[in-house]
């Protein structure tokens, strides 16, 4: 049995990995961080420099003019190296009642017109601390934020000064005896095997976070990449019946894991080639030391048991449909499945000690991705949990396998 199930397996992988899909997928994925990185890089740079005018309504007589001088070097930053880099700020100083709406009505039109960007309406009560009257900012861009954000910056600035000149107060002392001491973030000191002590390092994003969710999502691209494709496979061997071919010289049972296996080896393969390069990267930018070889073997591991247990799951599922079209639909809860480690991976870097976490990564399912992602963070946890998972999740592939064998 296991001699035929391996000739299927081999047939498979040989399939796979020759397959035009598999060798653009695997040049693609490269391509795709390149470009990816370089978007990120010129949409990060570029920048809309278009002016925006707009007009101030200020009711307490006393703030536009620092706001207009606030603007004024706003847009000389902007242009300080010869090149705008900022959209300038061009305030107009207006004037009508509270109740006018017809001023407001006609300000707005002339908003929709293009003609300003957007006014400003600050209340008389700005000044009185005990007041709650908000500044009203009128505009039809809600997703444009620089320009409000800094009129709000910018605004409460002033008014906080206007209020402790008020009160006789220097604020320039009391900033300095209110400044925040920073908080340095460090891991703890080390031992060394000589009795020496090391000191403590600063703790690292990269290191705590962007590591731990590539080694997850190397898994979760490596499985996506393979386990799909055997649903199809047995569908499609169904509907031209070749699998009645082979069942005359193997069983159903060897096929399906003959399937599995060669689909668990090019998963396998993928994530080598995925690792290789992402310690190439993370040596190249200077965080080779952050990839702990433990970490890379429990990673294997757990390909390995996401591969089977995805794989069992949607090999099943091939089995019982009967064409593509009732597959689409049972393969939906599947997929949604292998995306929940996708849904949930924040909270778990954030709390990976929380009930919730420990609860989401021993779901067999969510283990293989979650659980590394937990060990993958310092000091990861504890062993009887990693245990329980590997339990848990060998169980279900077990389950899933004799579901096959039935089928």
């Amino acid at each position: 049995m296991k001699n035929k199930a391996l000739i299927v397996a081999v047939s498979e992988f040989t399939t796979l990995v020759q397959s035009k899909a598999f060798i653009i997928g695997l040049i693609m994925m490269p391509v795709f961080i390149v470009i990816a990185a370089s978007v990120q890089k010129f949409t990060r740079n570029a920048t809309d420099v278009k002016d925006r005018p707009f007009v101030v309504v200020d009711r307490t007589g006393v703030l536009y003019g620092p706001l207009k001088a606030a603007a004024d070097e706003w847009n000389r930053a902007s242009a300080a190296g010869g090149a705008q880099t900022q959209p300038r700020f061009l305030p107009v100083e207006g004037r009508f009642e509270p109740a006018d709406e017809q001023a407001r009505a006609e300000l707005s039109d002339r908003v929709k017109r293009d003609e300003i960007y957007a006014f400003v309406e600050i209340p008389a009560e700005a000044l009185d601390p005990a007041a709650r009257v908000p500044i009203s900012y009128y505009s039809n861009h809600p997703g444009y934020r620089a320009l409000p954000n800094w009129l709000s910056a910018s605004l409460n600035r002033e008014i906080l000064n206007q209020r402790f000149r008020a009160a006789s107060i220097d604020r320039a002392m009391v900033s300095r005896l209110t400044r925040p001491v920073d908080l340095s973030e460090l891991g703890l000191m080390e031992r060394s095997a000589g009795g020496g002590i090391k000191a403590a390092a600063k703790v690292d994003k990269v290191r705590t976070t962007g590591i731990p969710i590539a080694m997850m999502m190397i898994i979760l691209f490596s499985v996506m990449s393979s386990a799909p494709q055997l649903l199809n496979s047995v569908i499609e061997e169904k509907m031209s019946r070749i699998n009645e071919v082979l069942i005359g010289s193997i069983t159903p049972y060897e096929l399906m894991m003959g399937k599995l296996l060669g689909s668990a080896a090019v998963s396998v393969l993928l994530a080598a080639i995925y690792m290789t390069g992402g310690i190439a990267m993370a040596r190249y930018y200077g965080y080779g030391d952050a990839v702990r070889m433990s970490d890379l073997g429990w990673m294997l591991v757990f390909l390995s048991m996401a591969v089977f247990i995805f794989g069992s799951i949607f090999i099943t599922i091939g089995a019982a449909c009967t064409d593509l079209k009732d597959a689409q639909g049972m393969m939906t809860p599947a997929m949604l499945l292998l995306m929940l480690p996708w849904m949930t991976w924040f909270s778990i870097i954030n709390a990976p000690e929380s009930t919730v976490s420990v609860v989401l990564s021993l779901i067999p399912t969510a283990t293989p991705f979650l659980m590394l992602l937990r060990i993958a963070v310092p000091p990861g946890p504890p062993m009887w949990q990693v245990g329980l998972g590997v339990a848990l999740t060998a169980l279900t592939d077990a389950y899933h396998e004799e579901c096959s064998r039935r089928q």
